[in-house]
């Protein structure tokens, strides 16, 4: 027997290891061409499945967290409102959401199709806050978990919405606050390899009623991925903006190392997908916290009694603006 027999699989899984790392070198030259070929394959999806795209499009949007609580029972606090990142379904509120309506604010999620490009889904995020001037104008506070801060920055800033202007003109809501967890404002690399969480995302849609056959490609067909690699198109862009003035922003950044919270090592490997210093922003305050890219939000199991840590710095910001 010789050698490549005796070891086959060792084999296949080094050069599995060697064409992927060959690829992701590759197509680091190509990302403007091939965030294109995605955004463009989206678009032919949509045109060719309207219907399906509709009933998408109708899923997402800005709604109360649950039906069981009234509004109206917790005017004295600003809404909150929850923008979910990429590859979420909207499991990463099951802690935070309860403890903010238990603390008397009501809670509002804003969901849309994630793996689209971001400035179509800030795009959405702006239309659904005009139609919720039209309910009420008054002023709102956004957690805005890993990619959904780009988002919410991105509303905040883009010169073709002039926010500013829209919330003089009562067509838009007043953003008092923005708290970004684990917020990836430079980037990170570990976007290039997303499959986990979209087959993650994918597999929780699948077994939805109303989730059509397609669902993987008219959510998106992965162009925000390459939106959040360090150096994109879109965060070059975005990074050179000035930041919003009437809002007060705070950054949460998680970190993973066990024995200290401080130095180059933890800084670096921050809460295992974003780096302390890709989280961070100039000027804007920052706070660390244990835990990785979804436990510092969020607990692994429902029946856990652990509060994540991140909720905690949430509470004592909101309770004291």
């Amino acid at each position: 027997m010789d050698w490549f027999s005796r070891h086959k699989w060792l084999t296949i899984m080094g050069l599995f290891i060697v064409l992927s790392v060959l690829f992701q070198t590759g197509r680091t030259f190509f990302l403007p061409q091939e965030h294109m070929i995605r955004h463009a394959l989206h678009q032919a999806v949509t045109d060719r499945f309207p219907k399906a795209a509709k009933a998408l499009k109708n899923r997402c949007g800005i709604n109360p967290f649950t039906k069981t609580k009234s509004f109206a029972d917790h005017f004295a606090r600003n809404r909150v409102i929850l923008v979910h990142g990429l590859d979420d379904p909207g499991i990463i509120w099951q802690d935070l959401a309860p403890v903010l309506l238990e603390n008397g604010y009501p809670v509002l999620v804003m969901s849309y199709p994630n793996d689209q490009a971001i400035s179509a889904s800030t795009r959405f995020f702006f239309e659904q806050m005009q139609q919720l001037a039209q309910k009420d104008p008054g002023p709102v506070v956004i957690v805005a978990h890993s990619m959904g801060g780009l988002v919410a920055r991105d509303m905040l800033t883009r010169p073709g919405f002039d926010y500013t202007n829209a919330v003089s003109a009562q067509k838009v809501p007043a953003i008092k606050r923005l708290i970004l967890v684990g917020t990836p404002n430079h980037g990170t690399q570990m976007a290039r390899f997303r499959i986990v969480t979209e087959i993650r995302d994918q597999v929780f849609h699948l077994f939805r009623p109303d989730t059509h056959w397609l669902h993987c490609l008219l959510d998106g067909t992965g162009a925000a991925a390459i939106d959040i690699l360090p150096g994109s198109r879109f965060l070059t862009k975005l990074n050179l903006r000035p930041l919003p003035k009437e809002t007060q922003m705070h950054v949460i950044a998680g970190v993973i190392n066990p024995w200290t919270d401080k130095g180059p090592v933890t800084n670096c490997l921050g809460d295992g997908l974003v780096s302390v210093g890709s989280a961070s922003l100039q000027n804007v305050p920052l706070t660390r916290v244990k835990g990785t890219h979804f436990t510092m939000i969020r607990n692994v199991t429902r029946d856990s009694s652990r509060m994540p840590p991140a909720i905690t710095v949430i509470l004592r910001l909101l309770n004291n603006q």
